[in-house]
């Protein structure tokens, strides 16, 4: 099974054992022909106190040992790869197939097409790309965009008399395919948009991200804190794993978008690395 662990648990691993040592969880994983999943925003995280001078944690040791795991990491575009093949299938006259959203190595996480410069590198390690990326001053996170997507959010909320969730998404997709380029074959990017909606596991990673959006917007008493940048990002991912451990708050929204959707996610989404473990020893 491949196994979206957030950050806050990979930190834990590492600093309390909890709920296992790096060593004890390589053990399980690999005796259970598991896969443990990364991205860019779960490392971006997990580096975070590089950018903290207070901070005593030792980024690169806990890099060394995640990158003893089997891991494989999570394409960093992965809407303009469902896109892509939803137009394809459309123009064809056939269903939708699921996209290969992993690639082997971490510097492929931050080129959106997969195909960094580093690539010529044989032997470049997970810390070595997070340094380079830190003494570059590209390490940051998400939380730079947060004042922009709390406005974004506002501004939904405040509109009296909303578009409906399909024609709002149909937009959307129109947006989308222009800006990644793709071209509509004997078709319209309106038409396209409403075939892709029409089924939910049709582009899933781009339907679930918006669905869980509008339930963030539907909550009006929800505040939008800076770490939810991260935690949206993870949600993406999770129609292409098994497991995921995800906060409270985000596994509710997720329950809510998935009830929506007629699919169930619940099975899939759990609150810590300790209930997923306990989860795989009781199945």
């Amino acid at each position: 099974m491949k196994i979206y662990l957030d950050a806050k648990d990979l930190i834990n691993i590492r600093e309390r054992g909890v709920p296992y040592t790096a060593n004890q969880l390589e053990h399980a994983l690999r005796n259970g022909g598991h896969q443990l999943v990364l991205s860019l925003y779960s490392i971006t995280e997990i580096a975070a106190p590089l950018n903290q001078s207070s901070s005593t944690m030792n980024v690169m040791r806990l890099l060394n040992e995640v990158e003893r795991l089997p891991i494989v990491f999570f394409h960093p575009d992965v809407d303009h790869l469902e896109l892509d093949e939803a137009m394809t299938a459309f123009s064809r006259k056939r269903e939708y197939t699921d996209v290969e959203p992993f690639v082997n190595r971490f510097d492929q996480t931050v080129d959106l097409s997969a195909n960094p410069a580093t690539r010529i590198l044989m032997n470049y390690s997970l810390g070595e790309a997070v340094w380079d990326l830190y003494c570059n001053g590209a390490l940051k996170g998400l939380e730079s965009y947060a004042p922009t997507l709390r406005q974004l959010m506002a501004a939904d909320r405040a509109l009296t008399k909303p578009p409906t969730l399909k024609a709002n998404f149909i937009k959307m997709i129109e947006r989308k395919l222009k800006g990644y380029r793709i071209k509509c074959f004997a078709t319209s990017a309106s038409a396209l948009g409403n075939w892709i909606y029409e089924n939910p596991v049709r582009c899933p990673s781009v339907r679930l991200g918006y669905e869980v959006w509008h339930k963030l917007v539907k909550n009006k008493a929800d505040a939008l804190e800076d770490s939810d940048m991260e935690d949206y990002q993870h949600v993406t991912c999770l129609p292409y794993v098994e497991l995921m451990s995800l906060d409270r708050r985000m596994c509710g929204y997720v329950e809510q978008a998935g009830a929506s959707l007629r699919l169930d996610y619940t099975h899939r989404v759990f609150r810590s690395a300790q209930d997923i473990f306990r989860h795989i020893e009781r199945v």
